[in-house]
């Protein structure tokens, strides 16, 4: 899902880190002076380090126009999470349901991959998050998304690749991500459509849930633990459907869950 913002950070998935479940983070926040508005992030990150979080960052709704960030705060936030050892960020880029030009999404892998030789601070990304995947079940959109995945192992080696169509995605998609975000909506539907049960069997650990709108006082741990014995990739549980509200308690309970 796309957001007119500034800046986009994103947790989520499988490191080799303790956790049973990772914290899929989508920050779509700019930070601020010092990344001020980032401290709930960095406070629950610097409270759990035995939890994944895979932050996706996104300066203009993918890296920019420029080979690196200009902006101090942006370099600054990412070199602190990147400080963090239970930390991957990974890059955001859109794709638009497949009709956005594969040249234009390649170059975009390949500024990200170019932050890693910035001189001035570790921005380094580890990997990309493709959004807004199209789920169309042919063999040219397979080939497509397989093509974009390649690029990003080629420019990224040992990255991760994150792909997210936000609904139930073909098997034959799973072959080309490390983590497919299998829904992403509020909480009631999440409720409502039964999406636990809807997981491919096999592809439990390589799928995650982004979960917005949720209530204060929602039974979080509870909802995670049938997600971690379900067998789930990732998870991420906000307030708003903007990624542009963190609640700080919220957030805590997330990751004391996971």
């Amino acid at each position: 899902m796309r957001f007119p913002t500034i800046l986009t950070p994103l947790l989520l998935v499988a490191l080799p880190f303790s956790s049973c479940i990772d914290v899929l983070l989508p920050l779509y926040l700019y930070p601020g002076e010092s990344a001020s508005a980032w401290s709930p992030i960095f406070s629950t990150i610097e409270s759990h380090p035995g939890v994944n979080f895979q932050v996706v960052v996104n300066p203009n709704s993918g890296p920019g126009t420029s080979s690196f960030p200009t902006d101090a705060n942006i370099i600054g936030g990412i070199a602190k999470l990147n400080g963090y050892p239970n930390v991957r960020t990974v890059g955001y880029v859109l794709t638009q349901h497949g009709t956005r030009d594969p040249a234009l999404v390649k170059a975009d892998v390949d500024v990200y991959a170019k932050w890693a030789s910035y001189a001035d601070a570790n921005i380094a990304i580890d990997g990309i998050y493709f959004d807004e995947v199209s789920s169309e079940t042919t063999s040219a959109n397979y080939d497509h998304y397989a093509a974009l995945a390649a690029h990003a192992r080629e420019k990224i080696p040992g990255g991760k690749v994150v792909f997210n169509p936000g609904y139930r995605a073909p098997v034959q998609l799973f072959e080309s991500a490390d983590l497919m975000v299998e829904f992403e909506d509020s909480l009631a539907n999440y409720q409502s459509q039964g999406i636990l049960g809807q997981i491919p069997a096999g592809f439990e650990g390589k799928s995650a849930v982004q979960v917005y709108d949720t209530p204060e006082g929602t039974d979080v741990g509870a909802l995670i633990g049938e997600m971690a014995q379900k067998g789930l990739g990732a998870v991420y549980f906000g307030e708003d459907c903007c990624y542009k509200v963190w609640n700080k308690g919220l957030l805590q309970k997330m990751a004391d869950s996971a």
